[in-house]
């Protein structure tokens, strides 16, 4: 995993405030430690968040990691085959 302790540690934070109970996942090529670069992908399993939180969680990582390119999505549908794809071959922070 190509995250920064630091950086898991800002992630899980500005989620659980939010939601306790949330499932955290990082999936993507940030899983990946041959590659280099990518974005940061997270999976978020929610019964309780919104769009107006998914807004409010970017502005606390920038915030915590810098301008850097974040992509959330917040599910709440576990059986979606690409929310099943992204927790299967991600990391739960």
């Amino acid at each position: 995993m190509r995250l920064k302790q630091r950086e898991v540690e800002s992630i899980t934070s500005a989620i659980k405030s939010l939601d306790d109970h949330a499932q955290v996942y990082l999936f993507g090529s940030r899983i990946d430690d041959t590659k280099r670069g990518g974005d940061i992908d997270i999976l978020i399993i929610s019964q309780m968040l919104c769009y107006d939180d998914k807004i409010k969680i970017l502005q606390r990582l920038y915030d915590a990691l810098g301008e850097q390119k974040i992509h959330i999505i917040i599910s709440k549908n576990i059986k979606d085959p690409f929310i099943k794809l992204a927790r299967d071959k991600g990391i739960l922070l």
